[in-house]
């Protein structure tokens, strides 16, 4: 049997061989196919490894507090305004977490002798710097008595303090946003972007003052810090203290009731990997639909060479072949096809996935090349698949046809 089989593959090797144009017109659906699904599976392997990395940077301890109901950080879409600053400061009060501090971000123009920059402007407190472990180069950070005093100073992020100033000091010097100086104190060290923003590129200054003179808002984006204790102890805990806070009857524990979300960092991950996750799918799901539509390429171009190896086919009959042994051939020859259509998409694909991470990498210095073994199993599999399911239809022709007939085609 295994001689028989050796020997199918020698005829279908060699078919291939000598019909190179039609042979590589039937593997093109198949090559895009793989490619598409080799790239998307290593960017998205890529993508997930950048944002597990980035967000448990900051530790699995990190809870976040923000506007929405519904218990997720995508619902404060809808609510943006339900967090106040107030709640930070009587959460503060009540010591639930360690190193509790505020998010309250804009976009603002930062001006410079007449010179112009649009940035992301992010007001804060002093634990903030703490919390991300994310600490002055130059200079200081913000203090207590600035949030207190409402003191109109900034500290630069590395990349803003280079495109303003150069090799020189910024220590000292000043900043227009909005018509309003901000004395420059500190000048934060290299951080570097990560899969959702690039710290190095906004300006940081006091919650207080950005309320005051940049939006007037009495909201905060974000309320965040460290878990002390048990992290569900703690998430209910702050639960019930924002209801107090909120005046919210929810006696049934319904998440949707409330105007605020307790998640904690697993819980956000979590969040990001199954949007990742339903991008990917959707993404693979449009793939295979394209690998569909090469697999009738494939059945189209078969039932073209059965109609062209008509004699063949009876002349094989005549000297003693079988139906079985006819359809083998043919099958054979299908999975033969699809099988290196695979191969050659695995290479092509993996190719320009490295091609890929290369210029990703001047943008995401944390981006890195990934290819999983999975990926590239599962296209070999599928590409051998393929061939089977839309060679099995002109094979079962071909071992049909009457020796009589097959003989008499011209």
């Amino acid at each position: 049997m295994i001689r028989r089989l050796l020997k199918f593959i020698k005829i279908a090797y060699s078919s291939i061989v000598e019909n190179k144009f039609r042979s590589f017109l039937t593997m093109l659906g198949i090559i895009i196919g793989i490619a598409s699904v080799i790239l998307m599976s290593s960017v998205g392997k890529s993508a997930e490894r950048i944002i597990v990395g980035s967000v448990s940077s900051f530790g699995s301890d990190l809870v976040y507090i923000q506007s929405g109901g519904g218990g997720n950080l995508s619902s404060s879409i809808l609510a943006f305004d339900k967090v106040k600053y107030k709640d930070y400061l009587a959460m503060k009060r009540g010591n639930f977490l360690e190193n509790l501090t505020v998010i309250l971000a804009s976009d603002a123009v930062l001006v410079r002798n007449n010179v112009t920059t649009k940035t992301q402007v992010v007001g804060t407190t002093p634990e903030y710097s703490k919390t991300l472990n994310f600490y002055p180069e130059q200079g200081r950070f913000i203090e207590d008595y600035d949030v207190n005093g409402r003191t109109p100073i900034l500290v630069l992020g590395n990349k803003v303090a280079a495109d303003l100033f150069g090799d020189q000091d910024p220590i000292g010097q000043s900043l227009k946003i909005k018509n309003t100086a901000f004395k420059i104190v500190g000048v934060m060290e290299v951080q570097g972007g990560n899969a959702f923003e690039d710290y190095d590129t906004k300006v940081f200054m006091p919650v207080t003052s950005m309320q005051t003179y940049i939006n007037g808002a009495d909201y905060v984006n974000t309320i965040f810090g460290s878990a002390k204790g048990d992290m569900e102890n703690t998430i209910d805990d702050l639960r019930i203290f924002m209801r107090q806070r909120h005046n919210i009857v929810n006696s049934q524990d319904d998440l949707s009731e409330d105007d605020f979300s307790v998640i904690s960092q697993e819980q956000a991950l979590g969040i990001l990997n199954s949007v990742t996750g339903v991008l990917t799918f959707f993404l693979l799901g449009i793939i295979a639909i394209s690998l569909v539509v090469g697999g009738i390429g494939i059945m189209n171009i078969m039932f073209v060479a059965v109609n062209q190896r008509t004699r063949e086919i009876g002349l094989r009959k005549a000297v003693g072949a079988t139906n079985r042994d006819i359809m083998l051939q043919f099958l054979i020859e299908a999975i033969l096809v699809t099988f290196i259509g695979g191969i050659i998409g695995i290479i092509l694909g993996a190719s320009l996935a490295f091609l890929l991470s290369l210029v990703i990498r001047n943008f995401q210095a944390t981006w890195e090349f990934s290819l999983t073994m999975e990926s590239v199993l599962l296209s070999s599999i599928f590409s051998v698949l393929i061939g089977l399911i839309f060679g099995l239809i002109p094979a079962r022709k071909a071992s049909r046809l009457s020796p009589i007939e097959a003989l008499r085609y011209e």
